[in-house]
């Protein structure tokens, strides 16, 4: 593993990302290309009915999948969500849960990659399927090339 995936940086990562000062997402472990984080529950995430919304296990992939990419290519390359579908499988009222991502290929550009979300009874409540893609820009690579306009001359 390179230093940038080291637990200090990931959990740095997490400490500092806005958004999860509301999600409160925690490391629980990783190693090259898979990640575990812990969720905990929140009123805050509970939809009409009770359940635990959607948009709560759909972060958690998102970020559990990220954090699970960075442990093979590092920090320094920005890789962003390009397709992430989600099966709800089973529904969390007021409970933690885990996310585990497992990078499945990876390649120069593209990502694939895989997310699942467990009670700690290891029920398993949604599984979700992500595409990232390499930024355009970074260090290796490929960024659409603009033509010059066309010149009318007469």
């Amino acid at each position: 593993m390179t230093p940038a995936t080291s637990r200090r940086e990931l959990e740095r990562w997490l400490a500092t990302a806005a958004f999860n000062t509301y999600y409160r997402f925690r490391l629980r472990e990783f190693g090259e290309g898979e990640c575990t984080i812990d969720v905990p529950f929140r009123d805050e995430f509970k939809r009409p009915g009770g359940a635990i919304s959607g948009p709560v296990f759909m972060a958690a992939a998102d970020v559990a999948i990220w954090l699970a990419v960075v442990t093979r290519r590092g920090a320094d390359e920005t890789w962003v969500t390009v397709d992430l579908r989600t099966a709800f499988l089973r529904s969390a009222r007021r409970e933690p849960f885990t996310c585990t991502a497992r990078v499945l290929k990876i390649g120069r550009q593209l990502v694939y990659s895989v997310a699942e979300c467990v009670r700690r009874d290891g029920a398993l409540l949604t599984h979700h399927t992500g595409l990232y893609a390499r930024t355009p820009g970074e260090p290796g690579a490929t960024a659409r090339r603009r033509r010059p306009a066309a010149t009318i001359s007469g």
